[in-house]
C-alpha cells in the first residue's frame, strides 16, 4: 500500500497552521469485470458465470441492506446499514422527516483487520497538484 505526503492548513487544536499528513495513495479502481476475470483464472468457473454470480451478490446485498439487515460475508466482514437522525424533544415529533442520512458501512472481520494492520506501507513520490513529497 502506498501513501503520499499532503500539505494541509489546520485551523483547530493547540498548534494551528500548515502541517503535513500521510494520505492513502489509491491505485486504479478494480471493476467487477476484473474481479470476475481473476476469480475465473483461479478456479474452474468460467468468467461469465463468475460475473453473473457477482452481479447477483450485489443485488442481494443491496436488497437486504435496504431492508435494514446486516449482511455478513464470512472472512471479509459485514455490510451494516445505519442512519443519522435529528433528536426531538417529544416522541411524537420523531418521523421519517427527522432522518437526515441513510448509510451503509463495511466492517472487516478481526482477521481481515489484522491483515490490514500488517500491510506494508511505502511512500509514493509524486509531483502532482495537491501532493507534496520529500518535505
Amino acid at each position: 500500500m502506498y501513501y503520499v505526503k499532503v500539505k494541509r492548513t489546520i485551523s483547530v487544536g493547540r498548534e494551528p497552521g500548515i502541517k503535513f499528513v500521510a494520505r492513502l495513495f489509491r491505485g486504479k479502481d478494480v471493476e467487477i469485470e476484473q474481479v470476475a476475470q481473476e476469480i475465473s483464472e483461479a478456479t474452474t468457473v468460467g468468467e461469465p458465470d463468475v460475473l453473473a454470480c457477482l452481479k447477483a451478490l450485489e443485488s442481494v446485498i443491496s436488497r437486504h441492506v435496504q431492508n435494514g439487515s446486516a449482511v455478513k460475508l464470512g472472512l471479509l466482514g459485514s455490510f451494516i446499514p445505519s442512519l443519522k437522525a435529528q433528536a426531538q424533544k417529544n416522541r411524537e415529533k420523531v418521523t421519517a422527516d427527522t432522518i437526515k442520512r441513510i448509510a451503509c458501512r463495511f466492517y472487516p472481520t478481526p482477521n481481515f483487520k489484522k491483515t490490514l494492520k500488517s500491510t506494508r506501507l511505502e511512500e509514493k513520490d509524486l509531483k502532482v497538484k495537491g501532493y507534496e513529497s520529500g518535505e
